[in-house]
């Protein structure tokens, strides 16, 4: 197995299952409704549904560093605004958050293995950090939403 494959192996299972680490984005995400995504059960965090628009928007920028975009990072693009929280704006976020990490798939599995050692923008750190900084930050980001479902819940019991 080629190394690209190999990276691209690691964002799946972030995403969809057996991460090392635990659960993945997508198995955090399961069962959690537009009114959980949008509440703030703890004090000065972010909501389940900036997390979703923030990792998504993360994994979309790797991708575009790795095709050699260079460009700086608003804070609207960090962590994109929730402007709308019904049931159907929360599924296109999920549905837009599926489409970014299977983008970032695809560039990885057209990377040539010499390109991993490029620095994906002039300057920047390598292909390589990028992608499996991805991976990471993803996997860090499910674990803040295991704990604010598990802080949710506890909320809505008492």
């Amino acid at each position: 197995m080629k190394e690209t494959e190999r990276i691209a192996d690691q964002l799946k299972q972030a995403f969809y299952g057996d991460a090392w680490s635990g659960p993945s984005v997508m198995e955090t995400l399961h069962g959690v409704t537009a009114e959980m995504a949008v509440k703030r059960p703890l004090p000065d965090v972010h909501s389940i549904w900036e997390l979703v628009h923030h990792v998504t928007a993360w994994v979309d920028i790797v991708r575009r560093r790795v095709e050699r975009e260079t460009f700086h990072v608003t804070d609207d693009e960090n962590f994109p605004p929730v402007s709308e929280t019904t049931e159907s704006a929360w599924n296109a976020s999920l549905k837009q958050l599926q489409r970014a990490q299977h983008a970032l798939r695809e560039t990885i599995l057209g990377l040539s293995e010499a390109r991993l050692d490029e620095p994906a923008v002039p300057g920047g750190s390598s292909v390589y950090n990028q992608l499996h900084g991805a991976v990471q930050h993803s996997l860090y980001h499910a674990a803040q939403i295991v704990l604010l479902k598990k802080a949710s819940t506890q909320q809505s019991r008492s």
